[in-house]
């Protein structure tokens, strides 16, 4: 835990975002547009997700739209900002410890083969 912990703290120093925004900022520059694919993807709920994203959305990293056709439908679109962000966050020079890394790819590949079956 306490790797966990010094991990989040050398990433908040350098990017000032938690884990969780600097998870959450990466998967939407990968693509996931959509909040609840985004909540799927990094298991968090709704709510625990609404959070990050008015985090990131505050510090101008995110843009939400809301659908034209259907309101509820809301899509996130990372900014010039956020990409320089997300740059930063591949080129950093924190190292993250092997068994966090080891988690979070156990974590994908639970996530994914739930949506197989």
């Amino acid at each position: 835990m306490v790797d966990l912990q010094n991990f989040e703290e050398k990433l908040r120093k350098e990017t000032d975002l938690s884990l969780n925004e600097a998870l959450c900022l990466c998967q939407a520059d990968k693509g996931i547009q959509e909040p609840t694919a985004l909540a799927r993807e990094l298991s968090l709920s709704p709510s625990r997700l609404t959070r990050i994203l008015n985090s990131l959305e505050s510090k101008g990293l995110i843009e939400r739209t809301i659908g034209l056709e259907d309101r509820r439908n809301i899509a996130l679109r990372v900014t010039h900002e956020g990409n320089t962000v997300v740059h930063k966050l591949h080129c950093s020079t924190i190292t993250m410890p092997t068994h966090i890394e080891k988690a979070i790819e156990n974590l994908h590949e639970t996530v994914q083969s739930g949506e197989k079956s």
